[in-house]
């Protein structure tokens, strides 16, 4: 991830439903590093539980969505119109494009196992997988030149397609939440991405996008469906209660962060389902 200091903390989290083990997950996150420490990618993903090889389709997706940003970050002089087109094309030939290989060896590896793909598993694979996805590229802004001593700023371009969501806080204080506004936004049958999907006008056309500034100490939370409608479903979030405990229970560690996720499904007020996080705070300059 390159030797310079990193531009934000960065904290992940991955809590499998209940009953489930981590192999069994189907959320997935992945973060990366541009070598000069002026970028960085993070995505989120939610396989739909419903299709075959979710959960492998899930890190797919955010592999090749940190993949995608990385390279478009090398090409900064594309227009903000053309961008997420390039994008989408890019994130599908990383995704889509690899996925008839990945089955492949899926099947073979069944095979050597004397588990050989059923006659009733073989539709599930023909029609494959689906997840939401939400990815965010956080860049340091260029330093003004009348002022180089003052502190330097971060924006943030975020792509989403579903229900998973990017969540801007400050001082615990909810600033921005995309591409759902609040509690009352998620619903049964989100936008997915397919496996089989190569539509990459359709695609960018069902997908939103979104950008921000980042100041000190602000927050950027990527966050699965159930965590998301959480958060977003407490109105203390708006005065910074919510996000200073999530905050604070992060800072933890990741038992106490799955103990807690345990208790508000026990206690019916959080969905048991995978839950995926991607907590990311801007650094104080000393």
């Amino acid at each position: 991830m390159g030797t310079q200091t990193a531009p934000l903390d960065v904290q992940r989290f991955l809590v499998p439903k209940t009953g489930s083990s981590p192999e069994e997950c189907e959320d997935a996150i992945d973060v990366s590093l541009s070598p000069d420490a002026s970028s960085l990618f993070a995505a989120v993903s939610d396989g739909a539980s419903e299709s075959l090889l979710a959960g492998a389709w899930a890190r797919q997706l955010v592999h090749g969505a940190v993949a995608s940003m990385a390279a478009a970050d090398g090409r900064r002089g594309d227009g903000e119109g053309s961008r997420s087109e390039s994008f989408v094309e890019d994130l599908l030939a990383r995704t889509v494009g690899q996925w008839d290989g990945y089955i492949a060896e899926y099947q073979a590896e069944r095979e050597a196992r004397g588990r050989p793909i059923t006659w009733y598993e073989q539709p599930g694979l023909d029609k494959g997988a689906f997840a939401t996805l939400v990815a965010v590229h956080i860049r340091a802004a260029s330093v003004d030149p009348e002022e180089p001593e003052a502190a330097r700023g971060w924006t943030w371009h975020a792509f989403a397609l579903g229900d998973s969501c990017l969540l801007h806080l400050r001082e615990g204080r909810l600033i921005t939440s995309f591409p759902i506004a609040d509690g009352g936004g998620f619903g049964i049958t989100p936008q997915l991405l397919g496996s089989c999907n190569q539509d990459a006008a359709l695609i960018t056309d069902r997908a939103s996008t979104a950008t921000g500034e980042l100041r000190a100490d602000d927050e950027l939370l990527l966050a699965t469906d159930a965590l998301a409608a959480w958060l977003l479903s407490r109105s203390e979030i708006d005065s910074g209660g919510t996000g200073k405990q999530l905050g604070m229970l992060a800072d933890l560690g990741d038992e106490t962060f799955a103990e807690w996720v345990q208790s508000e499904r026990d206690r019916s007020r959080m969905r048991n389902d995978d839950v995926a996080l991607i907590r990311m705070r801007v650094k104080t300059e000393g």
